[in-house]
């Protein structure tokens, strides 16, 4: 008797595993989107202001979905972010522009009563690299018609940034979704010193990405 229960265990152990295993699936798409809010820039002059925030990005994603409506998303994005500053004694503008890879991970949960529809949330890290990037300091200094005392140093001198990212949004016909995040950094992105860049610093310099964004995701 003894043995038959100890095979029925066994037995049991061993379709668990496997209904487990076959509850994994991975699926690639595509993801992309838009930003609806970019950097802060604190330190600025009064005449210099900040007129408009905007970016997008798309690139390959791949999520794998564990049991119980648990998943992780990856992806890695191309990212542009665009910052339109103003003069404000007579309205000429500039935009400053940043090109980066983005990684987003997000640890996701997806209910789902309906095969049609669901809602998730996901938390996670993602890694942002610059790639290339305008000269802040340069296109400042030609905003205001000044001559630029070190035009090859650029004051966005890091290069790389760690954000947490909060998402919430729908998902349809299971491969569709979309979703509205939130960006937060994990740190300024850029630090410096007012001494130097009196022309278009009022005080000490720093940045930071804060980011609402509108992403879609398609997977296959």
């Amino acid at each position: 008797m003894k043995k038959y229960m100890k095979a029925l265990c066994i037995a049991g152990i061993l379709c668990t595993v496997a209904l487990q295993a076959h509850a994994i699936d991975w699926d690639w798409g595509v993801k992309g989107g838009m930003d609806f809010t970019g950097s802060s820039y604190k330190g600025l002059t009064s005449d210099i202001k900040v007129k408009d925030n905007q970016g997008f990005f798309i690139g390959p994603m791949g999520e794998l979905s564990l049991p119980l409506g648990f998943s992780v998303d990856a992806s890695v994005l191309y990212l542009q972010r665009k910052t339109k500053f103003e003069n404000r004694e007579n309205s000429s503008t500039t935009n400053y522009v940043r090109r980066s890879i983005d990684i987003p991970i997000y640890a996701k949960y997806t209910f789902a009563p309906f095969k049609l529809f669901g809602i998730f949330a996901g938390v996670g890290p993602s890694f942002t690299f610059d790639i290339k990037n305008d000269n802040l300091g340069k296109k400042l200094y030609t905003l205001i018609d000044q001559e630029n005392p070190a035009p090859d140093e650029d004051i966005f001198n890091r290069k790389k940034q760690v954000s947490l990212n909060f998402m919430v949004g729908v998902a349809l016909f299971k491969h569709l979704r979309a979703s509205i995040n939130y960006r937060t950094p994990l740190g300024n992105i850029t630090k410096t010193s007012k001494e130097g860049w009196d022309a278009i610093l009022a005080d000490d310099f720093s940045s930071k990405d804060k980011m609402w964004q509108l992403v879609v995701s398609l997977t296959f």
